[in-house]
């Protein structure tokens, strides 16, 4: 699940904005390079204990298996006709069905008022290191760009993918990947 649904799940759980900031914490903390150090504020760890239970259920739940499995086969395919390698494949239909998860997820105004009051929050976050000035810059990022409307769209989906996975050499995934998926 990426850092969207994870709003709406916290945000349908009825949980105050500082612990819906949290159960996107985790899939902040990748998005930036940085790493979560131990939360003394108990709401924000109560989010980010929600996120990896979240997850946890998530990824098991059959119907998403079979979704991400297809969309491997579909990409599988490819591979042949048009060189997809396997990491990228696999990598790109795991985010690619999250994100396109977030895509309907972002039309619900509850859930789309949950993360913005979430990513508006105040809530003291701990990071290592240099983690709370890159947590800065993305939240400025987020906050300036609202709800990710833009996951309605295959370009926005497509561009997603690039920006999550173009960082991770071995992910990467190449611009037949996309056109595969």
């Amino acid at each position: 699940m990426n850092y969207f649904g994870h709003a709406a799940i916290a945000t349908w759980c009825g949980v105050a904005p500082a612990a819906v900031l949290g159960s996107m914490l985790p899939d902040f903390a990748s998005m930036c390079g940085a790493r979560l150090d131990e939360q003394p504020d108990a709401v924000v760890a109560a989010g980010i204990a929600l996120h990896h239970r979240t997850d946890k259920v998530f990824h098991t739940l059959a119907p998403v298996a079979a979704v991400m499995r297809e969309l491997e086969a579909r990409l599988a395919c490819a591979v042949t006709e048009i060189a997809v390698e396997v990491l990228p494949q696999l990598a790109t239909g795991h985010v690619g069905v999250e994100l396109l998860l977030d895509g309907v997820l972002v039309e619900d105004p509850a859930w789309c008022a949950g993360y913005l009051a979430a990513i508006a929050s105040d809530a003291t976050v701990a990071w290592i290191e240099e983690g709370a000035a890159r947590y800065r810059v993305l939240l400025e990022r987020l906050r300036s760009y609202g709800v990710p409307e833009d996951l309605k769209t295959v370009d926005g989906v497509m561009y997603r993918l690039r920006r999550v996975l173009g960082a991770r050499p071995r992910l990467a995934p190449n611009e037949h990947d996309l056109v595969a998926m």
